[in-house]
């Protein structure tokens, strides 16, 4: 059997810096503090996300070593093949169930990011208003980035339901089994070049955000 299938375990994704903030200087603006609030709540409700991103990493490299287990094998071992695959099945089940709860954390974070746009547009003081609109905008850039690997991570695991479903019927061809895996690993491709896409824009806003804030009178201490 074909064995060359590409992963995602130890892809490493970018997430808010954790910062500890200390109010200095001309905090007294609304806009600004309100700024400040949502992002910092939209930071807190990506927690979430970062667990189930080592769920999910876990849960991968488990499906790896079963595909690799089933690929080792030949039809005389038939029985083998279809247990090792349901069990793969149920791995890609339990990924769908983490994948929501991921995406489900990322929403609410959209949901106060949408709130900080709105207090970025009523801030007065220019230099202020610059570095709001330049963390927004790589921001909104993370998020999209986000749901186009969240929806090629879905279409991933359909992929991977028909090749384990596959891989359990006796008459399946060599040509189709290949045809699946190559499916998979150009599913797998888009995932890798998303969640590069969304690292870097993670990178830019969490160094954006600081220059926001320091313009503003915080004073940042990473923790």
């Amino acid at each position: 059997m074909k064995d060359a299938i590409k992963r995602r375990p130890g892809m490493k994704i970018g997430a808010f810096c954790a910062m500890a903030l200390i109010l200095t200087g001309c905090m007294g603006q609304d806009p600004v503090d309100s700024l400040h609030h949502s992002l910092e709540k939209a930071a807190e409700s990506e927690k979430p996300f970062q667990e189930e991103q080592k769920t999910l990493k876990e849960l991968e490299a488990k499906e790896s070593q079963l595909y690799d287990s089933v690929m080792k094998l030949n039809m005389d071992d038939y029985k083998k093949i279809v247990a090792l695959s349901n069990k793969a099945l149920e791995n890609v089940s339990k990924r769908e169930e983490h994948l929501k709860l991921e995406n489900d954390s990322m929403k609410k974070s959209e949901t106060e990011f949408e709130k900080a746009k709105t207090s970025a547009e009523h801030i007065k003081e220019k230099d202020i208003k610059e570095k709001a609109d330049a963390a927004a905008n790589h921001l909104e850039k993370r998020y999209t980035s986000y749901g186009s690997m969240y929806k090629e991570y879905k279409k991933t695991l359909e992929l991977n339901k028909k090749l384990y479903m596959q891989l359990k019927d006796k008459d399946l061809t060599r040509d189709d089994l290949d045809q699946q895996i190559d499916k998979v690993n150009a599913s797998y491709e888009k995932i890798l070049k998303y969640s590069g896409e969304f690292n870097e824009q993670t990178e830019k806003y969490n160094k954006a955000r600081e220059d926001l804030y320091d313009a503003a009178g915080y004073r940042v201490k990473k923790s």
